[in-house]
């Protein structure tokens, strides 16, 4: 939908953007789940992942970062791209919203690519085991996971690992949660 339209990205290295090949395999994955479906961008950084699933179709994106900074330029790329998308801007730390405003959500689909250093420090089987507990992602719902390709695929109580795909130095993985919808 927004082919070749360049999206900005905060300054300084702390961001990395999903790269465009990782995104395509990831919304590869999703190909028949994302249309219509709501949609959980997880460190968010620049917004990347959330507007490709606005591009392909998603009812509702909801991104959450802690940077201000990368908050202001997430916003700046969706004024541009999508002023009037059915979208919110959550500025702040994930687990934290997870735990908090986030109970409830619902949604269809999660995607999470914290930096590499945290993954490798802390997994994803608490962010997993929190999603499904307070509800936010729904039950037969989606999670995909970014990390380096060094880290190994998270196991989490409820949730089934669908696949596990390395590009390059990147690994995506990709569960479904367990239950009735």
């Amino acid at each position: 939908m927004w082919c070749g339209r360049k999206l900005k990205a905060p300054a300084g290295g702390a961001v990395r953007p999903t790269q465009e090949r990782v995104r395509e395999a990831i919304f590869s994955m999703l190909m028949g789940v994302v249309p219509g479906a709501s949609f959980l961008d997880l460190y968010a950084g620049s917004g990347s992942v959330g507007l490709e699933a606005l591009s392909r179709g998603a009812g509702r994106v909801t991104w959450v970062e802690k940077d201000a900074r990368n908050v202001a330029v997430l916003k700046g790329n969706l004024a541009l791209l999508a002023p009037e998308a059915r979208c919110e801007v959550a500025c702040a730390e994930v687990l934290r919203w997870v735990r908090g405003p986030g109970r409830g959500g619902g949604f269809g689909v999660a995607f999470a690519d914290p930096p590499y250093e945290v993954t490798r420090e802390q997994g994803f089987a608490g962010l997993m085991a929190a999603l499904a507990e307070g509800g936010v992602v729904a039950p037969q719902g989606f999670f995909a996971a970014e990390m380096a390709d060094a880290c190994g695929a998270a196991e989490a109580p409820g949730w089934s690992l669908l696949r596990d795909r390395t590009y390059g130095h990147t690994r995506v993985a990709l569960y479904r949660r367990e239950g009735q919808v």
